[in-house]
């Protein structure tokens, strides 16, 4: 649910918001018509070859495999072990994973389905899907539901702190939830793309409201049993459980077993198996039906798989619950596809709809091999189509590639930031990935070394207002006004670059003395730092009753709650978090290695430190200390060990300096 995975001159060159009417992009490979897998037995020598590379086989701890085209399933097939330690194999009919994000499609479907039955408006206001429940909506814009299905909903916020819960029993109603984080549309729906794990758990509570019935028993009733989906639930019930292949860090250690928050959750709350993904792929190629079973029209699955929202016509993001991903690997052939990544599990489903082929995988440990495998897959079965990095004929001049350059903030994840700038006529790109050179291909379309596409976007006005890579796929980023300086942090100031990045990306919360004063040298409390790393992170503050019993008349008692609803801090009922006491430098690396750890899949670092450190900050501060997150305070002796001042308060200055570097060494 909480991925990280890893834009719109002139009217004529515009990609606009919704491209609904569009044909299916008809690129197809240089190496003529695509034959793809031919039998099950080709099918089964390209997966074993796959998980039968060293690389792979080491790393894992269980998948499965199903490969599917026209009405046969090719391959359904596990690798592995459910449960390394009971030496449990994979079954591809009976054990269960969970899905995470590819639940998305399963509400798209279900949100389809009302809309054939003229029960949804997809372009009306979502208001009266909801109920009583309200939207606070700031732009003067109705919120649609395709806004919803495309991830353009203007939202303030699309993650919120609480997915999971380790208490098995308890009971968290869809309906509670969204009240409890209904966001504000802060930004004209449909015009911006930006991943949102609340907007679909929003259509899974409209899906619920509409029919009258609880999301889960709905779905269950109206996709799963007509499909025969007989291991695939939205909670984890006794018999799901059983069936549950066990979670494993990438470590190799086992987690806790978890449910979803809330219990039914429609934005990544699904448990399958590869069987079962097998059905619900054939039903989408199959234009809706399998068997004697349909679920969907055949325009209505029409309609879902082509491109809806795109920042430029050749550079789709989204289609109805369905995305477009490192496309660079596609060989030229059409294809959509959803992910999904949760603690301990992730999956991955690509349609080639032209082709009436599927494939879904699901490991149950924290890995990556899903691009990889569908690269190969691609260059197995379909090989060919594009593949040089360089450009197209169009040559931009230097000053309409200066309009370009800039800062650039991603709408989902505030830490990921994009510098762009002009050298010797070329595009130069700044991220957490390196550094790339971008080649014009079309006004707005580029192409980078690696054959990874990127385009901006323009406003009516000729502006340039956001921008989007291909090799990030979650969201596009806006581009940046020059921040405010603070005029007590001059241009020389040996943090500035640090505060006024951070400025820019819109982190410090609720700027005290009009915001000319930024206090470099005092120390930031504990309080702050946590609202800091919440808004830093781009996830929603929590509404709910403090933990803490002293942070009821904080300022930023929302943002502690949800540092602590997401794991950063501990603490139990009525317990002090002490939110004006300043953190110390310790304190403040641990906060800040959890959320690594919990939103990116950090792994620990080895670091040589001197000084002292409690042992329960040590993995921490080794964290902050191997990615060099700290400014010119800490200088490391010239044996390589560093005295990180673990003890000492946290200077403002300080803080703005770890979350800046923080930005650019996410990976």
């Amino acid at each position: 649910m909480m991925e990280l995975k890893m834009i719109r001159c002139t009217a004529a060159v515009l990609a606009f918001t919704l491209l609904g009417g569009a044909a299916l992009p008809p690129e197809r490979s240089a190496a003529g018509p695509a034959a793809g897998p031919l039998s099950a037995a080709e099918a089964e020598r390209f997966a074993d070859t796959f998980f039968g590379r060293p690389e792979v086989k080491e790393q894992l701890a269980g998948a499965v495999i199903t490969v599917v085209k026209d009405d046969e399933v090719l391959l359904k097939k596990g690798y592995g072990y459910a449960d390394v330690l009971q030496k449990q194999p994979v079954d591809p009919e009976e054990t269960v994973f969970r899905v995470a994000s590819i639940s998305k499609v399963i509400t798209a479907t279900a949100v389809m389905q009302l809309a054939e039955q003229g029960k949804i408006d997809l372009n009306g206001d979502v208001s009266p899907y909801l109920g009583d429940l309200q939207i606070p909506n700031e732009t003067g814009t109705p919120l649609t539901m395709r806004d919803l299905l495309t991830n353009s909903t203007g939202f303030e916020y699309g993650d919120t702190p609480a997915t999971s819960t380790t208490d098995l029993t308890l009971e968290i109603p869809l309906r509670q939830y969204v009240k409890d984080y209904a966001p504000a549309v802060t930004r004209q729906p449909g015009a911006f793309f930006r991943y949102d794990n609340l907007g679909f758990t929003i259509q899974g509570y409209a899906v619920e409201h509409v029919s009258g019935r609880p999301f889960g028993e709905y779905v269950r009733e109206r996709i799963f049993q007509p499909l025969g989906m007989v291991h695939s639930e939205f909670r984890l019930t006794p018999q799901i459980r059983e069936r549950l292949a066990v979670p494993y860090s990438g470590l190799g250690e086992a987690i806790t077993p978890y449910a979803t928050v809330p219990t039914e959750l429609p934005g990544g709350g699904m448990l399958s198996t590869g069987a079962d993904m097998a059905h619900f792929m054939m039903a989408h190629l199959g234009g809706g039906s399998l068997g004697t079973a349909r679920i969907l029209k055949a325009e209505t699955v029409s309609e879902m798989l082509k491109p809806q929202l795109a920042i430029h016509p050749k550079l789709p993001n989204m289609a109805y619950g369905f995305e477009f991903s490192n496309q660079q690997i596609y060989n030229g052939q059409y294809v959509v596809e959803k992910s999904g990544d949760e603690e301990g599990y992730h999956s991955a489903l690509w349609l080639l709809p032209m082709q009436k082929v599927g494939v879904f995988v699901a490991v149950n440990k924290d890995m990556e091999l899903r691009k990889e495998l569908f690269e190969s897959f691609m260059d197995r079965f379909y090989p060919g189509g594009e593949s040089s990095p360089a450009g197209g004929t169009f040559q931009p001049t230097q000053p309409s590639l200066e309009r370009f350059a800039g800062m650039y903030g991603d709408l989902r994840n505030r830490m990921w930031t994009t510098r762009i700038r002009t050298e010797e006529g070329r595009l130069i790109v700044r991220d957490p990935l390196g550094e790339h050179v971008l080649y014009p291909v079309e006004p707005l379309l580029f192409r980078d070394e690696q054959g990874v596409r990127a385009a901006f976007k323009m406003n009516g006005r000729g502006e340039v207002t956001a921008f989007y890579s291909d090799a990030k796929s979650d969201s596009w980023a806006q581009k940046l006004p020059e921040p405010q300086p603070y005029t007590d942090v001059g241009a020389d100031h040996p943090y500035a670059g640090y505060i006024g990045h951070l400025r820019q990306l819109g982190v410090f919360p609720g700027e005290k003395d009009g915001g000319e004063l930024f206090h470099p040298d005092r120390p930031i409390t504990r309080g702050e730092f946590a609202a800091w790393l919440m808004g830093w992170s781009g996830i929603a503050s929590s509404r709910k009753e403090p933990v803490f019993g002293d942070t009821a008349g904080s300022a930023y008692r929302e943002q502690i709650q949800a540092a602590y609803e997401f794991g950063l801090i501990d603490g139990t009922d009525g317990a002090a978090f002490h939110p004006d006491r300043p953190i110390t430098r310790q304190e403040a690396a641990v906060m800040t290695w959890r959320l690594a750890r919990r939103y990116l899949h950090a792994v620990p670092k080895e670091a040589r430190l001197s000084g002292k450190t409690d042992a329960w900050a040590l993995e921490g501060v080794r964290f902050v200390a191997a990615k060099g997150l700290y400014g010119p305070e800490a200088i490391p002796d010239a044996d390589g060990s560093l005295d990180y001042q673990s003890k000492r308060p946290m200077l403002r200055k300080e803080a703005a300096a770890l979350l800046s570097r923080f930005a650019d060494h996410l990976l």
